[in-house]
């Protein structure tokens, strides 16, 4: 997960920065305040940072339970522990398989360009 938050941090920085400083200037109602800087960090990191994309799509399911979680219990969200748990296992996992179909890609591309050349 840190290379992941180094990769938004690379490439999302503006919106990274915007979106800081909205929850630092907004403590109390920055949920509501930021949603705008919130939307930019989010569409750059889609956009930029592959594996994001790759776990959205793998971890749906513990998202959403995470994400319920904390909308129904705004007061408490300590009580959404568990699901954070899951949605961790989840996140580790896929970013286990997407580096390793990312590192598969490499070892096969320069395969494939050697075949080629002695064809």
């Amino acid at each position: 997960m840190d290379d992941t938050l180094l990769q938004v941090r690379e490439k999302c920085a503006l919106q990274l920065e915007m979106y800081q400083k909205c929850i630092e200037n907004y403590p109390q109602s920055w949920d509501k305040s930021c949603i705008q800087q919130k939307r930019a960090l989010t569409k750059c990191s889609e956009e930029n940072v592959g594996i994001l994309k790759f776990v959205k799509h793998h971890c749906v399911l513990q998202i959403k339970a995470y994400d319920e979680c904390l909308f129904s219990n705004k007061d408490d969200p300590e009580k959404c522990v568990q699901q954070l748990k899951e949605l961790y296992f989840c996140t580790e996992a896929t970013s286990i398989a997407y580096r390793d179909q990312e590192q598969a890609k490499k070892t096969d591309a320069p395969a494939t360009v050697e075949s080629t050349k002695t064809d």
